[in-house]
């Protein structure tokens, strides 16, 4: 009986220790789960945090424009904010699901004993912000630099120009800017938390260094300035100082500031009146009275003709418009005059723009036309054994093509025949001559008239108008053609028919020893002439109603 009561309390004890075993492994279970469901969330919060540092952005614009958005990594923030996150964190609150749960229990009831509070919010530490990334963006863009103001002197009038803003980077600023926008960056426990930065929030252009109220070179002080330095030159007759009075003055500031002001609105103006009598008094010494004629001939150059005289006077109104154009400059300069030839009556003399030129003395004739050069060819004048062509200024008169020519020993045909002297010496072709030019005029010269190459005396047949100045010159007294010719131009201006340089495309003829310069199509300003007399009715001259000439 006894044995069996001993047995019942053995049993009833194991029971008791089983159940109440039973009671704290359950227990500890129930603890350990809810651990694992503490860890669970602090993991999450811990997860969750670290995730937001990678999706932290800082959206910069300009003017409302997005430029790009910039993560912590590429502005240097990452590694600093992502050591702040997880510092909040124990080594057991980062372990994974899987890894808590590997854990005893005793090491997860020992981590649930301790307190985890809620995370707080983190934001970035900025001593090691860089900004080369989003500097690098904005300064690809394309920019401006902003224009100081400024004043310029334009026709005559002082105009100040007002600066103008540009869009070139004040990077100072942009700096501060984006240094105050990013450190706001950071996460909290909800996830990231971003910033945005707009540039024109700040000072974030270079701005103009002079500004139209800064502006110290106003109309006033440029003018002066420049009246100060203000000195012309003037050089009269230099290109006919052999002669012609000739030389340089000079107009300084002193002189000038009695002829040059300005007005209230920036415009320079100059006192016409007293400028025209200041070039007045230069011009006097500068003029010459009873002078021959200056030609400027093909062969010679610059030639005086003795036959025509006229005043040399320097051109006051052309000179004053002159200086004036260069005062409105207000610049340092020089101006040249030369003297025009007036005429007895007061009237401006020359040639004009068309004319035909004799030069006895190089037997060359030389025909302009509107200012271009038409023909240059040797030619045969008056023998000089009282048969010399006249010296003289004419004009072309008349025309005829397919003439008999007579004289009192000669009967002779020619296709072109231009008046000159009268009706009895004028211009004409040759074709009984071979020879041109050289000395050939002084034993077989003509009666008087101009004996021309063919070819080109049917240009100037053809394009000669009736009124065309024909100037003929030259010593035309005998020497001996075995000594040389005395009065030959030993340096020719441009050349003679002979020692000429061709330019390219120029035609070139050579009727026997002549040489005749016609400029291409493409130089020469009008058509080149057809065969005279072509679809004319034939002429009515013959040799008994010849041409009486000299």
């Amino acid at each position: 009986m006894k044995k069996h009561r001993a047995l019942w309390v053995i049993i009833i004890v194991i029971v008791v220790l089983a159940a109440a075993a039973a009671g704290g492994w359950y227990w500890l279970s129930t603890k350990a789960a809810q651990a694992e469901q503490a860890h669970s969330t602090v993991y999450a919060q811990y997860a969750s945090m670290t995730a937001a540092v990678d999706s932290v952005t800082l959206t910069v614009t300009e003017d409302g424009s997005p430029v790009s958005e910039y993560d912590l990594q590429k502005l240097g923030l990452r590694d600093d904010l992502m050591n702040k996150v997880t510092a909040q964190f124990s080594e057991t609150d980062r372990m994974t699901a899987e890894q808590f749960a590997a854990l005893g229990i005793r090491e997860k009831l020992n981590w649930a004993k301790n307190a985890h509070p809620a995370p707080y919010p983190c934001t970035v530490s900025m001593e090691q912000f860089d900004a080369a990334a989003v500097l690098a963006d904005l300064q690809s863009m394309k920019r401006t630099a902003a224009e100081n103001a400024y004043t310029v002197l334009e026709d005559g009038v002082y105009t100040v120009h007002a600066e103008v803003p540009g869009n070139e980077l004040n990077e100072p600023a942009v700096l501060d800017g984006l240094r105050a926008s990013a450190a706001s960056l950071g996460v909290t426990a909800n996830g990231p938390q971003d910033a945005s930065f707009e540039l024109t929030s700040v000072d974030c252009y270079k701005q103009p260094e002079i500004t139209t109220a800064t502006l110290r070179d106003t109309p006033d002080s440029l003018f002066r300035k420049a009246l100060a330095e203000l000195e012309i030159k003037v050089t009269f007759n230099a290109d006919t100082a052999q002669y012609l009075p000739h030389g340089e003055e000079t107009l300084t500031s002193h002189d000038l500031a009695s002829i040059v002001d300005l007005d209230p609105d920036g415009t320079v103006t100059v006192d016409e009146k007293v400028l025209s009598e200041k070039v007045s008094k230069l011009a006097e010494g500068y003029s010459k009275q009873d002078a021959p004629f200056l030609f400027d001939s093909w062969v010679k150059g610059l030639t005086e003709i003795g036959f025509i005289t006229c005043d040399y006077r320097i051109d006051v109104q052309s000179l004053t418009e002159q200086i004036r154009t260069q005062l409105l400059t207000m610049q340092p300069g020089s101006v040249s005059a030369e003297a025009v030839c007036y005429d007895k009556d007061g009237k401006p003399f020359s040639l004009g723009d068309s004319y035909i030129e004799v030069d006895f003395d190089n037997q060359q004739m030389t025909f302009i036309k509107d200012g271009r050069l038409v023909v240059n060819t040797n030619i045969v004048t008056g023998a000089l054994n009282g048969h010399q062509t006249p010296t003289g200024l004419y004009e072309t008169h008349g025309k005829e093509h397919d003439v008999w020519l007579k004289g009192d020993d000669y009967l002779v045909f020619v296709k072109y025949w231009v008046s000159v002297v009268g009706d009895i010496i004028g211009l004409h072709d040759a074709s009984w001559r071979s020879n041109f030019g050289a000395s050939f005029y002084v034993y077989g010269g003509s009666h008087g008239c101009v004996n021309t190459p063919e070819e080109a005396m049917a240009l100037i047949w053809n394009l000669a108008e009736d009124g065309t100045p024909v100037l003929m010159h030259g010593a035309n007294e005998w020497y001996e053609p075995a000594n040389g010719n005395p009065r030959e131009t030993k340096d020719p201006v441009r050349g003679t028919t002979s020692k000429i340089t061709v330019p390219n495309g120029t035609r070139v003829l050579e009727p026997g020893s002549s040489r005749i310069e016609i400029q291409p199509d493409d130089v020469v300003p009008f058509a080149l002439p057809k065969e005279a007399g072509q679809d004319e009715d034939p002429p009515t001259n013959t040799t008994d109603t010849a041409k009486p000439v000299s």
